[in-house]
């Protein structure tokens, strides 16, 4: 599976692009999403760390695979646009994701409850939502039972809401889900297509 690349010992031979990247620990387990983004002599990371969003060049050692759904000649407004959410944005660490996105002008724009709350895979999905304007992925594939009910239990409890108001938006989508989704041009992104490449990924990341 050539398509996915070491960012850091393999060249990738496109000149421009974005990319889905994946951090794995040292079972070879992808733990953390980011987007890499190549244009010109840069090699850029840009991802929510769980504190902070970072836009930055890259110094860890991701495995990416380019995405299709964002052409070359975007790269320079996709960089725009990512500099307007690092200003603007304010996420908080959570297992949801609704649907929501950024706008044009880096603010976040979300009908549910749950406001800004995402993971590393969730703050990824915001981002490309908002600048292809449409879903990235069909997320309702992926429902509660993704993770664990007791979390929602105590995320509520600790953060003082409405568990009613905000279960709905309970689901985690993995690093390797939204590494795989870099397979697919046609948006939303269904599970079904993502959890055909899940095991030939963790094959090929294992056997490294």
């Amino acid at each position: 599976m050539f398509e996915i690349i070491n960012t850091l010992k393999e060249e990738d031979i496109t000149e421009n692009f974005v990319a889905i990247g994946n951090l794995i620990n040292e079972n070879k387990e992808p733990y953390h999403s980011a987007l890499i983004i190549k244009y010109n002599s840069d090699l850029i990371q840009y991802h929510y760390t769980g504190s902070e969003i970072e836009l930055r060049n890259i110094d860890f050692e991701y495995f990416h695979k380019r995405t299709k759904t964002i052409h070359k000649e975007e790269i320079p407004a996709f960089i725009a646009y990512c500099k307007s959410i690092q200003k603007n944005a304010n996420p908080i660490y959570g297992y949801f994701y609704s649907g929501e996105y950024y706008d044009n002008n880096g603010e976040h724009f979300c009908k549910k409850e749950i406001g800004e709350r995402m993971t590393c895979v969730g703050f990824c999905l915001n981002v490309l939502k908002g600048f292809l304007e449409v879903d990235y992925l069909k997320y309702n594939d992926w429902d509660s039972s993704t993770h664990s009910n007791e979390y929602l239990i105590k995320y509520a409890e600790k953060h003082n809401l409405d568990i009613l108001k905000i279960q709905e938006s309970h689901r985690r989508i993995s690093p390797i889900e939204i590494l795989s989704s870099g397979f697919f041009y046609n948006t939303p992104i269904s599970k079904i297509e993502i959890d055909s490449k899940v095991d030939e990924i963790k094959e090929y990341l294992i056997n490294y």
